[in-house]
């Protein structure tokens, strides 16, 4: 089923569109928002959501990467739960939150980019077609924070983004994939030399620009030679650069400070990349969660992270402990890695001076519903959990109907199950079903119209542990869409024999 998304990704991959972590000078001075005099490069909540849309832009870097590696379901997967998280992230000051408040097609092109990543891109063993959605979704990213903050310091996440790449080379290199992390070393370096970070990094410190520079170059030879000492102490040396780099261009330390901690959630989603990789010892994954704790026991954010609040850093050093010692013992990593990224999210917004805009405080805002449902209604046929007499089941991903197409017998039952992803809604098409069909939708409305307005007043929602349940009567073909991200390509279809 082709969509607005296949389209743009066709164009964009015609058009060299950049890949993820990619910098161009296109849109500089566009007026758009990334110059000095347009955007506040003052300490604030901008700077925290700045902070986790990097942490996403790495973790598409991450998705990439491992289909480089053709570690295809891996790379799935991360996508998948990349996603999720995003849909989670309604807090008003959430990623998912304030990239829709800051531009709204960018927001749904990342959702659909996103899903395209993970369904047309890596669950199809398609490199093309990942590097094209992987930079599409790191475009609407970008151009977020260059749109939200002052043209310098959202260059700082720019550099923080070439930390996080380099991680992906020792991580690559630590699984013995040395070709696929001699391939990234060699891209990033490209993308270096093509960036506005190099020139402005060459302009504000040449010795560090050259020191970054060889070190980006020793990486690849190491890589290229199967040399793991090598890579891990040239990519330690790189990222060293990478951060001193972020000071030398903040206008602001907190923007450095909030950057460095980002690429450092980064590699800690690296050692559960590490986990998953079928052949790849606990042990080594356990190691780049520890050796993050020591580089920010090193850094200059450390003190930065004590002084804004000490709670919020024992937590994050608590936090990445306990995640160490869960890959170790290869047990709760995943909750682990969880609390990790929450911790990291709260220190980003500290040192931004914003804690108390942080997400997931008691006190913060929260636009959309969260994970309090209670004010939600099913409906009709909206059940828990699964029956066991259905025939089919059809499961509610983030932004994707699993089938998305379906052909079944008259009088077979189907159960919509949601496994992922904030609320959904199964909603049929009024003028895409059976002329002689009932119209159908959870929450039992007579009407699509009626199902939209059901929606906007919480009726109608398949949330977590629950299904809808449908039995299909009419022959002919059955269309329909998730309500809240239909703009996400959230659609599907049955056909009844």
């Amino acid at each position: 089923m082709p969509t607005r998304r296949t389209i743009v990704a066709l164009a964009a991959a015609a058009a060299g569109a950049s890949i993820a972590g990619c910098t161009t000078d296109a849109g500089a001075d566009s007026g758009d928002g990334n110059d000095d005099e347009s955007a506040d490069a003052a300490v604030g909540p901008e700077l925290g959501v700045a902070a986790e849309w990097n942490a996403i832009r790495a973790r598409v870097d991450d998705a990439l990467a491992l289909g480089v590696a053709e570690e295809f379901a891996v790379g799935a997967a991360v996508t998948g739960d990349t996603l999720a998280r995003f849909e989670g992230a309604t807090d008003e000051w959430g990623a998912h939150e304030q990239l829709e408040v800051t531009d709204h097609d960018a927001y749904e092109e990342l959702e659909e980019a996103l899903e395209e990543l993970r369904l047309e891109g890596l669950a199809e063993a398609d490199l093309k077609r990942t590097r094209t959605e992987a930079g599409i979704a790191d475009e609407q990213l970008r151009n977020a924070q260059r749109r939200r903050l002052s043209h310098r310091n959202a260059l700082v996440f720019d550099v923080g983004l070439f930390a996080a790449r380099i991680g992906d080379v020792a991580g690559l290199a630590a699984a013995g994939a040395f070709e696929a992390a001699a391939e990234i070393a060699d891209e990033t370096t490209e993308r270096w030399e093509s960036s506005i970070v190099h020139d402005e990094v060459s302009a504000a410190d040449v010795e560090l620009y050259a020191a970054f520079e060889g070190e980006l170059a020793g990486l690849e030879t190491a890589a290229a030679d199967g040399d793991l000492e090598a890579v891990e102490s040239g990519a330690d040396a790189a990222t060293d650069a990478a951060f001193d780099a972020a000071y030398v261009l903040a206008e602001d330390d907190a923007a450095a400070h909030a950057a460095v901690l980002s690429a450092m959630q980064a590699r800690g989603w690296d050692a559960a990349v590490l986990a998953a990789l079928e052949g790849v010892d606990p042990e080594t994954a356990a190691a780049v969660a520890r050796g993050t704790l020591r580089r920010f026991e090193g850094a200059r954010v450390h003190d930065a992270v004590g002084a804004a609040d000490h709670a919020t850093y024992e937590a994050f050093e608590g936090e990445l402990e306990t995640y160490a010692d869960a890959l170790e013992t290869d047990e709760g990593v995943d909750p682990a890695a969880a609390d990790f990224a929450a911790a990291a999210l709260r220190a980003q917004f500290a040192v931004a001076g914003a804690l108390e805009e942080a997400p997931g405080d008691d006190h913060g805002g929260g636009h959309g519903r969260g994970h309090d449902y209670d004010d939600l209604e099913g409906g009709p046929n909206v059940v828990e959990g699964v029956p066991e007499d259905v025939d089919h089941v059809v499961e509610l991903h983030a932004a994707s109907f699993e089938p998305d197409e379906l052909t079944i017998g008259a009088g077979e039952t189907v159960a919509f199950e949601h496994v992922e992803g904030e609320p959904h809604t199964v909603t049929a098409y009024e003028d895409a079903i059976p002329a002689d069909a009932p119209y159908w939708a959870s929450g039992d409305f007579d009407g699509e119209d009626a199902a939209r307005e059901g929606w906007a007043d919480g009726r109608g929602a398949v949330v977590p542990g629950r299904s809808y349940v449908r039995t299909f009567e009419v022959e002919g073909t059955h269309e329909f869409c998730c309500i809240p991200h239909e703009a996400a390509g959230h659609v599907g279809r049955i056909d009844v024999e």
